[in-house]
C-alpha cells in the first residue's frame, strides 16, 4: 500500500531525499571515471623523474667523471627493473600524444547512451587504468591506443548529467544538480591529483593506477545497486518525492527524438557551445598542465606540487555549489541576467587574472601560486551561466545537447594538449606566458559571443509536441503505489503517452 511504501522509504532513511542520493553517487561515479583517465596526467611527472631512479647514483657518478650529458649510456627503462623503479624520456610528440589519445577517444565516442550502460563503461575504464603500467613499458604505440580506449570512458560524462538532471531534477533545483554533477570535472582531479603524488613520490607510481582501478570497481558496484534510470522505478522514491520531482515537466512520448537540424540552427545553443570550448580549453591547465608549471616553472617538488594542485579545484568546487545554489533561488533579477553575471564572472574575471600572472615573473614566493590559482578558482562561476542555460533552453532535449557539450569539451582538451606542450617545450615562465595570454583572449572572446546570444527561454521546438506536466494526468493516490506512481497509457488527441 502506499502507507507501506512511505514506512519504507523512512526506514531506509531516503523518505523525500532519494534524489540527492542519486546526485551525490552520481557526481562521485562520474569524478573516479575521470579519474581513470586523468591519473596519468597527474602520475606523469613521477614517471619522468629519473631523480629518483636506482640508475640516478650511476648517472650523478658519470656527470662528475666529466662524462657529456649526451654521451651518457643509461636505459632508464631497462626490463632490468622493476615496472615502479622505470623511468620515462618522451619527446614533445610523444607527450602530447599521451595526453590527447584520451581526448580522441572522448570525441569519438560521444553519445546519449542508457544509464545502464555506465555500470559496463565503469568495469571498462577501471580494466583500463589497471592494466596501464604493464602495457606503457612494454610499447608505446601500445600505450597511445590504451589512452584512446580510456577515453571512450570520458565520452559520455556530460550526457549523462544531463539526463541524470532532466530525469532527477526538479524544476526549483535544476541549477543545484547541474553544478553538482558539473563539478565532477574539479571532484576528479581533486581526488586523483593528491592521491597520486603521495602514491607515486611514497611506494611507486604503478601502484597509482591500481588504485584508481580498485576505485572503479568499487563505485561501478554502488552504481549498478543503487542508480535506476527513472524516479519512479526507485524502491526507495515515494510518492511525494516522485511528485516533487516531476511537477512541471512535460511527459516524455516513445516518439520525442531531438530536432537534430534545428537544435543546430539555434543561436542561442551554439552561444552555449562557444563558451563551453573557452572554458574548457583553460580548465584543461588545472586538469592536466598545473602540475608540470608547479614542478617546472615555479620548481616545486612533485609532491609539493601534487599537494597544492586540489587548492583551486577546491575553490572552484565550493564556488559551483554555491552559484547552483543562489542562481535557483535569486528572482530579483531576471534568469538571462543571472546566465550572463555568472558567465562573465566565470570567464571574463578568470581573462583578467590570466593577464595579470602573464604580466608579473615569478619571485619565489607563496604568492606566485597563489596567483596562479585565482583564475582557475573563478572558473567555478561558470555553474550559473552556459551548463544551466544549455538545460533551460533545450529542456527535454538537454541530453543530446550535452552529448555536443561533451564533444566540444573532448576537442577542446585534445587541441591544448597539442598547442600546450608546443608552446612550452623547455617549460620557461616566457614560454607559459603566452598560453596565458591565449588563455585570456579565448575567454575574452567566448564570453562576449555567450552574453549577445544567450537567452533563458525553452526554445520553440522544445515545446512542439509538449503535454501538460505529468502530476495533472496522474490520478489522485489509490490505495496501490503502482497504481499512483506507474500509470499505464495516457492519450491526448492522437499521442499515445506511457508514463
Amino acid at each position: 500500500t502506499q502507507e507501506e511504501s512511505v514506512e519504507v522509504s523512512a526506514i531506509c532513511g531516503c523518505a523525500g531525499l532519494s534524489r540527492y542520493g542519486i546526485l551525490v553517487l552520481s557526481c562521485v561515479f562520474l569524478s573516479v571515471l575521470q579519474s581513470s583517465a586523468i591519473a596519468y596526467n597527474a602520475t606523469f611527472v613521477s614517471m619522468m623523474n629519473k631523480h629518483t631512479s636506482p640508475l640516478y647514483p650511476q648517472y650523478l657518478e658519470e656527470i662528475n667523471n666529466g662524462t657529456l650529458e649526451e654521451d651518457i649510456d643509461i636505459d632508464w627503462e631497462s626490463s632490468d627493473l622493476s615496472i615502479g623503479d622505470r623511468r620515462f624520456s618522451f619527446d614533445t610528440l610523444q607527450k602530447s600524444l599521451s595526453f590527447a589519445g584520451t581526448y580522441v577517444g572522448g570525441v569519438i565516442g560521444t553519445q546519449p547512451i542508457g544509464m545502464v550502460t555506465m555500470f559496463l563503461i565503469g568495469i571498462f575504464a577501471s580494466s583500463i587504468v589497471f592494466i596501464t603500467p604493464f602495457v606503457v613499458v612494454s610499447s608505446f604505440p601500445a600505450f597511445i591506443v590504451l589512452r584512446f580506449l580510456s577515453g571512450l570512458a570520458l565520452s559520455n560524462l556530460f550526457p549523462a548529467a544531463g539526463i541524470i538532471v532532466s530525469d532527477w531534477a526538479s524544476l526549483q533545483e535544476k541549477g543545484l544538480f547541474i553544478a553538482v554533477l558539473s563539478g565532477h570535472v574539479e571532484l576528479s582531479p581533486l581526488i586523483t591529483m593528491p592521491l597520486s603524488a603521495v602514491l607515486a613520490e611514497n611506494v611507486s607510481w604503478p601502484l597509482v593506477f591500481y588504485v584508481h582501478g580498485i576505485m572503479g570497481f568499487v563505485c561501478s558496484a554502488l552504481w549498478l545497486i543503487y542508480y535506476r534510470d527513472r524516479p519512479d522505478r526507485h524502491p526507495f522514491v515515494g510518492d511525494n518525492e516522485f511528485r516533487r520531482i516531476t511537477h512541471g515537466k512535460s511527459a516524455k512520448g516513445s516518439g520525442d527524438e531531438p530536432p537534430i537540424r534545428r537544435i543546430f540552427r539555434s543561436v542561442v545553443i551554439w552561444a552555449v557551445w562557444v563558451a563551453v570550448i573557452g572554458n574548457f580549453i583553460v580548465a584543461q591547465f588545472s586538469i592536466t598542465f598545473a602540475p608540470m608549471y608547479f614542478s617546472y616553472v615555479l620548481d616545486y617538488s612533485p609532491t609539493l606540487a601534487g599537494a597544492i594542485t586540489p587548492i583551486p579545484l577546491i575553490a572552484v568546487l565550493i564556488i559551483k555549489l554555491v552559484t547552483g545554489l543562489v542562481s535557483d533561488r535569486i528572482t530579483f533579477i531576471s534568469e538571462v541576467m543571472k546566465f550572463r553575471m555568472f558567465n562573465t564572472l566565470a570567464l571574463l574575471g578568470s581573462a583578467l587574472f590570466f593577464i595579470v600572472v602573464g604580466m608579473i615573473k615569478p619571485s619565489g614566493g607563496v604568492g606566485d601560486a597563489v596567483l596562479i590559482m585565482i583564475p582557475i578558482a573563478l572558473l567555478g562561476f561558470h555553474a550559473g551561466g552556459f551548463p544551466k542555460a544549455a538545460v533551460v533552453v533545450s529542456q527535454q532535449h538537454s541530453p543530446f545537447v550535452m552529448s555536443i557539450v561533451q564533444m566540444l569539451a573532448m576537442m577542446s582538451l585534445l587541441i591544448g594538449s597539442f598547442i600546450v606542450p608546443a608552446l612550452t617545450p623547455q617549460n620557461t615562465f616566457d614560454q607559459w606566458r603566452n598560453v596565458f595570454m591565449i588563455y585570456a583572449a579565448l575567454l575574452v572572446l567566448s564570453n562576449t559571443i555567450f552574453v549577445i546570444f544567450v537567452r533563458a527561454e525553452p526554445a520553440k521546438w522544445t515545446r512542439e509536441k509538449q503535454v501538460t506536466d505529468v502530476e495533472s494526468q496522474v490520478a489522485s493516490p489509490s490505495s496501490s503505489t503502482d497504481i499512483s506512481r506507474r500509470c499505464s497509457t495516457i492519450t491526448v488527441g492522437h499521442l499515445e503517452l506511457n508514463l
